[in-house]
């Protein structure tokens, strides 16, 4: 009887079609969508956007990524660089091309796909039952749809969120456009068109001719330089310390243990280097030694161009970096300083007019008079506002406060490693969800998934792949895939998770710039992909090169070990030949 349920078992699972819901069309959605139609999904794809790319279907002009060439590739697809392209870092334009075709070559046709549509509501089926309810509205109207299975792909679009205009900046008397509106050729051109175009020098006090870009942050600078290039007067003004900025030139394709080595201590040590760099005391003189020097490094960056340095420690705010700060003929830095960007410095704008908007800055109010400006604001980043706030809630994806007695487990924790000394604890809030992917809510069901949502920072596209197949291996019931054995074992483990992050970066909220962040990788995506790895019960260490071995950290080699996305290009076989033995021994035993 057991041997008969279990072919009718194989048999319904070859026969029955298990649809998908993917929320996003992103590369984390483009790349879950791939995965799961490979393993035999029914898979949709919802975006509101009219193209594929999600966040980077549309980007203003000149926009580069913070990552080197091979960061945002998948495997079966390579981006090779154009020998023509000057630069390490991959513009945005490319990276939009290359998800179009990702899209072409392994997506379209194979499932079903609805651009410009929009989630307004996500439920899922009462009794506790598997499946979900679906509201999507398009064009023609709004329908419900049901599916077995979700999977929520919008971090990015999440992270960002929607525009944030201070409300000053509401209703102003002269033209104002958020970045997110120069995203579009018509608002960039109509900018453009906003002042006249000069070889003048711009002042501080500005004139009629002056565009003024406010914000602190990367693109508030690619904006000011973009601008300044196509022959406008530009004054940059921003309030409070900047952040910190990686190097403008990534040393290519980072080895994996450079990265989680150098950037910090994982919560899993899983390497006799990563043992040595942080849990004994020379290996941590030699951690600290190199962050003191680059500290030292960017510091003279920002002093050299007359910009005050963040007060923050390098290492221990790594979750406050913000992309590059590059330095060619046409950059922002070399524009500031031979002054064709003229700036004002630590100024909070409190009042405007129909001339120009009043500041106020250290010792007295400066006024800058423009023609148009810039509020290069940022976001206030998404909430899956389309899932009822209660819901949202019980599911774990709002931010709560950590549980009694975290102190002493996030102090115990900072007791392994010799390169963060801090006893300062932050009670930060943060979501409950397993590995970031699975939340809290719906662990009995394991029928709702989030990707893109873990802020992988050195080579996301690889932490994408694995967790899209993490995620199949999950909504497939895969035998092989390890998982806590309840509520409470789960629930243990994403507070364990969570008090990591604690420990990692004492003093800062890592979440105030990704709030819909569900797990903080950071620079340490690869330890976290390596989980991920061993949960399915595959090989986490995926190296080819036999003379760059991950444990010989006495030489340099371990400085050099590479990833490459091909060395994951075969987790899908992996995870169907575990798939069948686990089969085969089910059917022996019986």
């Amino acid at each position: 009887m057991q041997s008969a349920a279990i072919d009718e078992k194989t048999k319904d699972e070859a026969t029955a079609r298990i649809s998908v819901l993917v929320v996003g069309a992103g590369p984390a959605g483009l790349v879950n969508a791939r995965t799961l139609i490979q393993d035999g999904f029914d898979v949709t794809i919802v975006a509101k956007e009219d193209s594929v790319g999600g966040c980077w279907s549309h980007t203003y002009p000149d926009l580069t990524t913070n990552s080197p060439w091979g960061a945002f590739t998948f495997s079966g697809l390579d981006m090779p660089k154009p020998s023509s392209l000057l630069g390490d870092v991959v513009p945005a334009r490319t990276y939009r091309r290359y998800l179009e075709d990702f899209y072409h070559y392994f997506v379209k046709d194979k499932a079903e796909v609805l651009l410009a549509t929009d989630v307004t509501s996500l439920s899922p089926k009462s009794g506790g039952t598997r499946g979900w309810a679906v509201r999507l509205k398009e064009d023609k109207g709004e329908k419900e749809r049901y599916f077995d299975r979700v999977v929520l792909a919008t971090g990015g679009v999440q992270y960002l969120g929607y525009p944030y205009l201070p409300e000053l900046f509401h209703n102003t008397p002269i033209a104002t456009f958020h970045t997110f509106a120069l995203s579009y050729q018509p608002q960039i051109d109509k900018l453009l068109e906003s002042v006249e175009a000069t070889a003048e020098a711009p002042d501080s006090a500005g004139d009629k001719d002056t565009i003024l870009v406010v914000g602190g942050g990367k693109s508030a600078m690619d904006t000011a330089a973009l601008l300044t290039n196509r022959g406008k007067k530009v004054v940059w003004t921003f309030k409070g310390p900047l952040k910190w900025y990686s190097p403008s030139t990534p040393p290519g394709m980072m080895g994996i243990n450079r990265l989680d080595i150098l950037f910090g201590p994982s919560r899993t040590i899983d390497s006799w280097t990563m043992w040595f760099y942080h849990c004994t005391a020379v290996g941590a003189g030699w951690v600290k030694g190199f962050w003191g020097m680059m500290r030292s490094i960017w510091t003279g960056i920002y002093t050299n161009n007359s910009l005050p340095p963040p007060q923050t420690d390098s290492f221990l705010a790594l979750a406050l970096f913000a992309g590059g700060l590059p330095g060619s003929s046409t950059d922002f830095l070399s524009l500031l300083k031979a002054g064709k960007i003229a700036s004002l410095q630590n100024a909070t704008p409190i009042g405007i007019d129909e001339d120009g908007v009043t500041f106020q800055t250290i010792g007295e109010d400066k006024k800058v008079n423009c023609g148009a400006i810039v509020a290069a604001t940022g976001y206030r980043g998404g909430t899956y506002e389309f899932i009822e706030t209660k819901l949202r809630r019980s599911l774990g994806l709002e931010r709560v406060p950590p549980e009694f007695g975290f102190k002493e487990a996030v102090l115990q924790m900072r007791k392994k490693w010799k390169t963060i000394d801090s006893d300062e604890v932050g009670d930060i809030p943060l979501p409950l969800v397993y590995r970031g992917i699975l939340p809290f809510g719906r662990f009995a069901q394991k029928d709702l998934a989030i990707t893109g949502a873990t802020r992988p920072f050195s080579i996301p596209a690889i932490t994408y792949e694995v967790e899209s197949h993490w995620i199949s291996s999950l909504f497939k019931d895969d035998p092989f895939l390890k998982l806590p054995a309840n509520d409470d074992e789960c629930l243990k483990e994403i507070q364990a998770d969570n008090n990591f992050t604690r420990a990692r970066y004492p003093g800062i909220d890592p979440y105030e710039t990704i709030p819909s962040g569900t797990y903080f990788s950071g620079f340490n995506d690869h330890s976290y992909s390596r989980v991920l790895l061993r949960d399915m019960s595959l090989d986490p260490w995926r190296q080819k090169d036999p003379n760059a071995r991950w444990w010989r950290f006495w030489s340099t080699a371990w400085l050099d070990v590479r990833s490459h996305p091909e060395q994951y290009a075969t987790l899908g076989e992996e995870r169907q030949a575990l798939r069948s033995k686990c089969l085969q021994r089910m059917s022996t035993q019986i």
